[in-house]
């Protein structure tokens, strides 16, 4: 029975490490997804708490830390696999050490997640968006948070952060960067290829007069009028919700393979003591019958030779 149940645990651990093994992989897949996902990454150009302009996209930096999280659990999964087949004491632990570590961060990351997003630079702030529209709208060396707006107000079918209006104090305007014609750019408006996926970078307006007129009764059939903050808003919470739904699968997965770890080596360990304890009783009980056997064949001997000496 005891060989048994050591295993069944071992074939439990060996699951638990296979499926360890196999998380590690799905994430540095999802992770080049992501890096793939070039419209994904785009759009998270809109996001974040400061006015500082990183190179990349907060989802580029993203998808490569996925990838990096992958990569460690799949060499802590194999670490493991490693210490179900050599039953090394170190190995064991290093690879228990590991598993802690990662859980550790992971419950960090899915901890600001829920209530601090906005260290990790998942948030969207109004007051930061307005500015950055108004300073930065196609002026030259901010095309990437200019095309970044144009696929927000195509996707949504929106118009500025708050509205229409906060175009009319941007240095895109006032420093007539666009085309002087022109009232809002021209993904604000109602377009005929919206539903291409690249309209954002080649927008053709249904009604352009109607679009750039100043008469709200007129454009509001040609042109978007709701600002783009409310749908950003919920589309940053749903990004929030898919990281914290891998997160917390990931998590799972650990502590599935933490417990079954745990378990198996607390049953080696109470199989070993029981080895130990049984050989301990062996060698207790061998030199006490040894000895009383020879006492007894003494006592014999003596008692066979006085015997022998008064028949004499």
């Amino acid at each position: 029975m005891e060989r048994k149940g050591f295993g069944l645990s071992r074939i439990f651990i060996c699951c638990s490490n296979v499926i360890f093994l196999i998380s590690g992989f799905a994430l540095m897949s999802l992770g080049a997804l992501l890096l793939a996902d070039d419209e994904r990454i785009l759009m998270s150009r809109l996001l974040g708490p400061g006015d500082m302009h990183p190179d990349q996209p907060l989802f580029y930096y993203l998808a490569f830390a996925v990838v990096g999280l992958g990569f460690l659990i799949t060499l802590t999964g194999l670490l493991g696999c490693w210490a179900t087949c050599l039953y090394n004491r170190c190995v064991t632990v290093s690879y228990l050490i590991a598993i802690i570590l990662l859980l550790f961060g992971e419950c960090t990351v899915c901890v600001l997640v829920v209530f601090w997003p906005h260290v990790l630079g998942i948030d969207v702030r109004p007051a930061r968006l307005v500015r950055a529209l108004q300073r930065s709208y196609a002026v030259p060396g901010r095309e990437q948070f200019t095309a970044a707006l144009d696929l927000a107000q195509t996707t949504f079918g929106c118009c500025g952060i708050n509205g229409s209006s906060n175009y009319g104090t941007s240095w895109w305007r006032l420093q007539e960067v666009g085309r002087r014609e022109l009232v809002v750019p021209l993904s604000c408006c109602a377009l005929n290829n919206a539903n291409q996926t690249d309209s954002f970078l080649n927008p053709e307006p249904a009604n352009l007069t109607l679009c750039q007129t100043l008469n709200p009764a007129e454009h509001q059939y040609a042109r978007h009028t709701a600002g783009c903050l409310e749908m950003l808003e919920k589309w940053t919470q749903e990004q929030a919700l898919i990281l914290l739904t891998v997160g917390l699968t990931v998590i799972f997965v650990e502590v599935g393979a933490l417990l079954s770890t745990f378990f198996a080596c607390s049953r080696t360990n109470k199989r070993a003591k029981s080895q130990t304890s049984t050989f301990t009783s062996t060698q207790t009980l061998s030199p006490f019958s040894e000895s009383d056997h020879d006492f007894g064949l003494g006592i014999e001997n003596r008692m066979h030779g006085t015997t022998f000496g008064a028949k004499s």
